[in-house]
């Protein structure tokens, strides 16, 4: 039991916080001329930063692509998405979204092995203040009928 408890505690901390990694490496490699200030800084607006994509039987797989507005004064830029788990996989606007033009994110689903009410995140990493964007998205995975 000893062991069990220490082995625990081991795990618990070798555990890190890769979005919150990922959150500095990113605004480090922000280029300097697309470095955001106070008063020149893009905005990523969501048209729905949360959505609920209904029900699919467990295997299937959903897609839905998030679609944002620069709502800033300067251009968007985009470094990296990251999504909640494996089973979520993001391709987004790789080009630079100029003030007033509409990028995305496009995310695709696997429900292979989950069931039940499932609510998925997927953060984008731009040039934005702060960084990180998230959006959502909801589904029901029904049992598969054998």
């Amino acid at each position: 039991m000893k062991y069990f408890i220490a082995l625990c505690f081991l795990c618990l901390l070798s555990c890190t916080n890769k979005q919150k990694e990922a959150r500095n490496s990113t605004e480090e490699s922000i280029p300097m001329d697309l470095r955001p200030s106070v008063e020149k800084h893009p905005v990523m607006k969501f048209d729905q930063p949360v959505v609920y994509l209904g029900k699919i039987t467990e295997g299937d797989s959903i897609s839905y692509t998030f679609h944002f507005k620069n709502e800033g004064n300067m251009p968007l830029k985009i470094l990296t998405v990251n999504a909640s788990c494996g089973c979520t996989t993001p391709k987004w606007s790789k080009e630079l979204v100029q003030p007033g033009k509409k990028g995305f994110i496009k995310v695709s689903f696997d429900s292979k092995g989950k069931e039940g009410k499932v609510q998925k995140t997927v953060t984008a990493y731009a040039n934005t203040m702060p960084s990180d964007n998230m959006v959502a998205f909801k589904v029901e995975i029904e049992r598969r009928k054998k």
